[in-house]
């Protein structure tokens, strides 16, 4: 694992950088979402849309950055195999504030009225999984704590499984209206994915650091 830092900066610092500029602007978009949805019972219509076009915002700005790294790759001379992994983590990354995003509008496009612990439950993780891995590409470039991090959100994403299935089972044992059903099952999909694509990405990190051993 030694050699990560290595293949991740080949020449510049500048990729190693923009990781660490995406994962922020991740960590941002997903603590907006928590005061979004700690809030949602005291927010009008109007004052919801607003909240749910500034979560936008980040995943506007997650689009560019991921651009900007992917600009920059193929204007890099570099191994076709290195250039695959980084657009790859790139990407990745990329898909945090998208499904963020996809959440807040589901809010206001669906009308919810009530947040129940479910959701509170799985955006709590889903925070702490932004969070672990913030400090993961953080950390990168010392190579430091990298197991605990990958430990942690595996244990977040198994928590949030675990909510995520709970909270399919009371839907459909005591929702009656279809339309609730539907509604709140898409939200916790796409909740339960953020700490699915969390994990994802300390895969794609462990598997270049196999690659470059």
């Amino acid at each position: 694992m030694a050699s990560i830092m290595h293949w991740l900066v080949p020449k510049e610092e500048k990729f190693f950088e923009m990781f660490k500029e995406q994962s922020v602007n991740a960590l941002e978009a997903v603590k907006e979402l928590k005061g979004f949805v700690g809030s949602y019972s005291n927010f009008e219509r109007n004052e919801r849309k607003s909240k749910a076009q500034i979560i936008k915002s980040f995943e506007h700005k997650g689009d560019e950055i991921a651009y900007k790294i992917i600009e920059k790759l193929n204007n890099t001379s570099m191994s076709p195999i290195k250039k695959e992994d980084m657009h790859h983590l790139a990407v990745l990354l990329d898909d945090i504030p998208d499904l963020i995003n996809s959440v807040s509008l589901r809010f206001v496009l669906f009308g919810v009225e009530r947040i129940d612990s479910h959701i509170i439950k799985l955006v709590d993780i889903a925070n702490s999984c932004v969070g672990e891995l913030n400090k993961c590409l953080i950390d990168l470039k010392r190579l430091k704590h990298m197991g605990e991090y990958y430990s942690k959100i595996h244990s977040l994403e198994n928590e949030a499984d675990d909510i995520y299935h709970e909270a399919l089972s009371e839907l459909f044992h005591f929702y009656k209206n279809s339309i609730d059903i539907i509604k709140y099952k898409e939200i916790y999909e796409l909740l339960e994915k953020i700490a699915d694509k969390c994990k994802e990405i300390t895969h794609a990190i462990e598997s270049i650091a196999v690659k470059n051993i």
